[in-house]
């Protein structure tokens, strides 16, 4: 095993990474779904038919799929990164495994907010969870943007991905802050989230004007 600067150059122990950030992203989605399944069986012998089971857990059936997509948005996010870094440092491999720790995180909130989706603790620490995500993933992009011995030298992470990134974890900060001070808004501040396309295209365009 070589060091550069810091960084471990073996393709295996890169490779393990991203295998075990990959199994825990895949583990965690899973999770996700298991709290309704459980629940089957139990409206069955209660005598439930689909629709009212359905309508009776709609706020379970609401977390689970706003988890689902923020959980793939985040792999995306890290997917897409990692394949711009051709090597680890130990700075890269700990916010890895921060970002992890929220993913296996998140599944709990989720069980949460599905109960008590008009508490505001439960909403904070639901919303707050994806906060720490993002903004762990905008952290690894900062890393392996400014660090030549972890970057692909042919495959470099474009800035515009970077900005992309700081503008989605601002988006979730926003997010929070607004589930925070309005509790009735809920899960719904996270709509904010389809901002993150067009501002990411306003804040590329105004740098780009603003260079010789």
């Amino acid at each position: 095993m070589t060091t550069d600067r810091g960084s471990v150059t073996t393709d295996r122990g890169l490779d393990r990474l991203i295998f075990f950030t990959d199994a825990v992203a895949a583990i965690a989605i899973t999770l996700l779904i298991l709290p309704l399944v459980d629940l089957v069986p139990d409206a069955a012998q209660s005598g439930e038919d689909v629709p009212t089971f359905l309508s009776e857990n709609s706020d379970q059936i609401l977390g689970f799929v706003i988890s689902f997509v923020v959980i793939a948005r985040l792999w995306r996010a890290h997917h897409a990164i990692f394949e711009h870094v051709r090597a680890y440092s130990v700075p890269l491999l700990y916010l890895s495994l921060l970002w992890a720790f929220t993913i296996v995180v998140l599944p709990l909130p989720t069980a949460i907010i599905s109960e008590f989706s008009r508490d505001r603790l439960a909403v904070v620490f639901y919303i707050g969870t994806m906060t720490v995500s993002s903004m762990t993933l905008s952290a690894i992009s900062v890393l392996v943007r400014r660090n030549a011995s972890i970057e692909h030298t042919t495959n470099r992470l474009e800035r515009a991905s970077l900005v992309g990134s700081i503008v989605t974890s601002l988006l979730f900060l926003a997010a929070l802050v607004v589930a925070f001070i309005f509790p009735n808004v809920g899960v719904w501040s996270l709509f904010l989230l389809f901002l993150a396309g067009p501002v990411t295209m306003l804040v590329s365009r105004r740098r780009s004007a603003g260079r010789p």
